[in-house]
């Protein structure tokens, strides 16, 4: 659910207020949980779009009662953004999973795609696609499909964060950057994936580790982008 070049050209090809409205409200919930309350920079750098654009529309969504917002002082969402936003995460990750599992499209491909028309369906139209799709758990790139907050914080670290000898399961990867997916694809670095850390080299150097059964050589931005959770 991150920001990308493809969100931000969609909002500017004419999007509806309600669609410009849950794609902030992503943002700004997924940049909560890293440090509240959100700076306007913050958030514009997420978005990819001019702090002045970023100001307009924080106006629209503090008088709609959808974040509490002074200015200089950041950024949250109230009660009722915050249930706005996990609808639109709720949304978006349906959608994805829409496109992998029955339209075949590939993972790095997912988020994008689903950016462009996701606001158009209806309730009715998720909640058929959710059936169809025999109640999905999680997304494409491991994230929970929520039906309130309480489901959309897990229990995970990034991959860099494990010492030599710790073990993990892939949980989640961050899913707005198509040739890093892509990349984390041919390294077979899924979700649900075992990663083994055999060795970390100093100063943002390397991991060696074995992922599945292959030994990998992982990169510190990679290993970033990869989130875990150790087991025994």
């Amino acid at each position: 659910m991150g920001a990308s070049k493809g969100s931000a050209g969609k909002a500017s090809r004419g999007t509806t207020a309600k669609e410009q409205y849950g794609e902030y409200l992503k943002h700004i919930f997924r940049l909560e949980q890293i440090e509240s309350p959100v700076t306007t920079s913050a958030l514009a750098d997420s978005m990819k779009v001019a702090p002045s654009t970023v100001t307009d529309m924080l106006k629209r969504l503090a008088k709609e009662g959808l974040i509490n917002y002074v200015p200089y002082h950041g950024i949250t969402l109230t009660p009722r953004g915050e249930k706005q936003a996990v609808k639109a995460i709720r949304r978006h990750r349906i959608v994805e999973r829409f496109l992998t599992d029955m339209l075949g499209f590939e993972w790095h491909e997912a988020h994008e795609e689903a950016l462009h028309f996701e606001g158009d369906i209806s309730d009715e139209v998720e909640f058929r696609l959710f059936s169809a799709l025999n109640r999905p758990k999680v997304c494409p790139h491991g994230y929970p499909i929520p039906s309130k907050v309480e489901d959309i914080r897990i229990e995970e670290v990034n991959l860099y964060s494990l010492e030599p000898g710790e073990q993990a399961e892939v949980i989640s990867v961050k899913d707005d950057d198509p040739e890093l997916l892509r990349f984390m694809a041919s390294m077979g670095i899924k979700p649900g994936v075992r990663i083994r850390v055999d060795a970390k080299d100093p100063f943002k150097g390397p991991l060696q580790a074995v992922v599945g059964k292959q030994k990998r050589t992982v990169g510190w931005h990679l290993a970033n982008a990869v989130f875990v959770k150790k087991t025994p």
